[in-house]
């Protein structure tokens, strides 16, 4: 197809990083009017891809990038933005304090002939691009008081304050329900009926199948296929993503769990939040916890946990009670945490591997000194990273700079490695891809298989479905139901949530 036909074509980009090669030879070509969905596991490429073109990385790259038939530098993110390439992160960029118009003109506000800011001009402006997308969010708001997908909205709506042609969107949907994931749909397909392009990030491939007009799969920082939507299915494009057959994502619940109640929750309290709460939690059992948005399934598992307080309850421990009043406490008594939020709550970013695997562990890898050995250190880093199979090129390796899959076993290896009785897992398995899922899942059900017992809070059903001995389902901070066996079911689940049981 002649160059005439792409808005955009990226030639035989290479990246590398220390001891990393991030992209080999990738060629990505983007039309004018569609959706092109990139996808691949963690660490296949896409962020680097993106970054790239939003100028992040500057010339810092091999290849060439040439927008309707013209090379281009794209030397910084302004650049970017003035090439009319936008980019909206996972994490949403917008300043907290300040209203929707504000973020969207934020530092090229519209000035009056005296030098001030045009307010009447600047909120005008915001409400007819808005209402050009059909996002009905008052420009007047601030975005403290907007949900994460109406948030999303207004970094649509500020892309298209610069007018841009192009508009990339990384995992839009991680951190909002079906619902505004449809609104979000709805708003896309306005945008590409204008003539802009999107780019489209995603690891969840049903939407992919939605939204997507093309898809290029990435693997090991290489493209194996693009394809048209309509002429593949989930099954081929998994293959192609991890190189293999997946087979049963969750695999058979084909061990069992004891009879011994190992932890006893009654009646758990914390006003505004949830109250009554009550279940056990059995030897070597997976107790998945389901619910909508806001039913409070994380909240119970964080105070439970020490993170947060309790305003009333009471919690035993093979048959004893006990009071956790912080962290350490349940640290102590054999009860680990994996936070929903790895970035901020289970791993340390600007740490190496090394660090943040031994850090619950000072007291192991200390000499007579009371100084950290490096050598101690290393030797049980190594041993966790082998064990749970981190992917890093050393053990000084940032985690910052791992894929997200592989970031997520470094915060499950930090917490095994205190030897927990009882893990707590919230969304483990959220915003990575595929692969990783399975390798996490299977990792799960041998902690399991091995005595420990194991909360799993997550959104996605089919987790719940496949990984869980029983469910526990939440509305509005009550106890629904708690499902196990074959009443362990989409429907089931779904009617408890909205209350129909």
């Amino acid at each position: 197809m002649n160059d005439n036909h792409f808005v955009l074509k990226m030639n035989n980009i290479s990246k590398e990083f220390p001891g990393v090669k991030a992209l080999t030879n990738v060629n990505i070509d983007l039309k004018k009017g569609e959706v092109l969905a990139v996808v691949g596991e963690n660490g296949a490429g896409k962020s680097t891809l993106i970054k790239i073109l939003a100028g992040t990385y500057g010339n810092d790259f091999e290849g060439k990038i040439r927008l309707n038939g013209e090379t281009i530098e794209v030397n910084g993110p302004r650049f970017a933005i003035d090439l009319g390439i936008s980019t909206i992160y996972q994490e949403t960029s917008l300043v907290q304090n300040i209203t929707v118009a504000e973020n969207i003109f934020l530092g090229r506000q519209p000035t009056t002939k005296m030098g001030r800011i045009d307010w009447s001009k600047m909120i005008n402006d915001s409400k007819n691009i808005m209402d050009n997308l059909s996002i009905g969010i008052p420009p007047t708001e601030i975005i403290s008081n907007l949900s994460a997908a109406k948030q999303q909205m207004v970094e649509i709506a500020k892309a298209f304050s610069y007018e841009a042609k192009i508009i990339i969107m990384d995992e839009p949907t991680s951190a909002i329900t079906d619902e505004d994931t449809r609104i979000l749909f709805g708003i896309i397909k306005r945008i590409v009926s204008q003539g802009k392009s999107v780019i489209y990030i995603s690891h969840r491939i049903k939407e992919i199948f939605e939204i997507a007009d093309r898809v290029t799969v990435l693997r090991d920082g290489q493209v194996v296929k693009t394809m048209d939507i309509k002429d593949t299915d989930e099954d081929e494009l998994v293959k192609n993503m991890i190189g293999r057959q997946i087979g049963d994502l969750f695999g058979e619940k084909s061990y069992a769990h004891g009879e011994e109640i190992v932890l006893k929750v009654k009646n758990l309290t914390r006003t505004g939040k949830f109250r009554d709460v009550s279940f056990d939690l059995k030897k070597g059992e997976i107790l998945g916890f389901s619910g909508l948005v806001g039913s409070g399934r994380s909240e119970v598992v964080r105070a439970i946990f020490g993170l947060d307080w309790l305003d009333g309850g009471e919690l035993y421990l093979n048959g004893e009670k006990i009071n956790i009043k912080n962290t350490s406490d349940s640290l102590n008594k054999g009860i680990a945490f994996v936070s929903e939020d790895r970035r901020l709550e289970s791993i340390i970013q600007g740490f190496p591997v090394k660090s943040n695997i031994t850090i619950l562990l000072l007291h192991k890898v200390l000499n007579k000194l009371r100084l950290i050995s490096s050598r101690q250190e290393t030797r049980l880093a190594k041993k966790y990273v082998k064990e749970f199979s981190v992917k890093t090129p050393t053990l000084e390796q940032l985690v910052m700079n791992l894929s997200g899959g592989n970031q997520q076993k470094v915060a499950l290896a930090k917490s095994l490695s205190t030897n927990p009785k009882i893990l707590i897992l919230d969304e483990p398995t959220k915003g990575i891809d595929v692969g990783a899922k399975k390798e996490i899942h299977t990792l799960i059900k041998k902690l399991a298989s091995e005595g420990i017992s194991i909360i799993m809070v997550s959104s996605e059903l089919p987790e719940v479905i496949g990984m869980c001995h029983r469910v526990l389902v939440m509305k509005e901070g009550r106890v629904m139901k708690i499902f196990e066996g074959d009443q362990i079911t989409e429907v089931n689940i779904m009617q408890a949530s909205i209350g129909n049981v």
